[in-house]
């Protein structure tokens, strides 16, 4: 926590997508594997960020407070371009080959436990300026 004090770097991050563990891309590759048509919902937008760019970034980080300790902060770390999830869908079954049908819906037709965000877009130019 930065009231701690001391050196740290913190990311923000978001749709964190990886081969490993469960994530919005290996559900859409299991489900469209499974399915025809699926409908997705078209209204929330964000960046799509594979795990291994937030771990390359925190070695960087880590690299660069060594070096600089006045680059403590936080950070805004996703990849891009900005999508929603059903245009990213689409895209997913567009590289992966797979078949399937997505129609877009609101979130209002989709309910989950947890409040969703329509926009988790982030702006990234601090870390896109930062040197190593």
């Amino acid at each position: 926590m930065r009231s701690a004090g001391g050196q740290h770097a913190m990311f923000r991050t978001s749709w964190v997508v990886s081969a490993q563990g469960n994530n919005f891309v290996k559900t859409m590759l299991r489900l469209g594997g499974e399915r025809d048509a699926l409908t997705i919902v078209a209204d929330q937008i964000g960046g799509p960020t594979c795990a291994a760019d937030i771990a390359d970034n925190c070695l960087q980080a880590a690299r660069q407070l060594v070096a600089d300790p006045s680059k403590i902060g936080v950070y805004h770390l996703s990849s891009g371009p900005d999508v929603s999830w059903s245009n990213f869908a689409r895209e997913v079954f567009r590289q992966s080959g797979t078949e399937c049908q997505v129609t877009d819906i609101p979130s209002s037709s989709y309910p989950t436990p947890a409040r969703r965000p329509l926009n988790s877009r982030m702006h990234n130019s601090v870390i896109e300026n930062c040197t190593p």
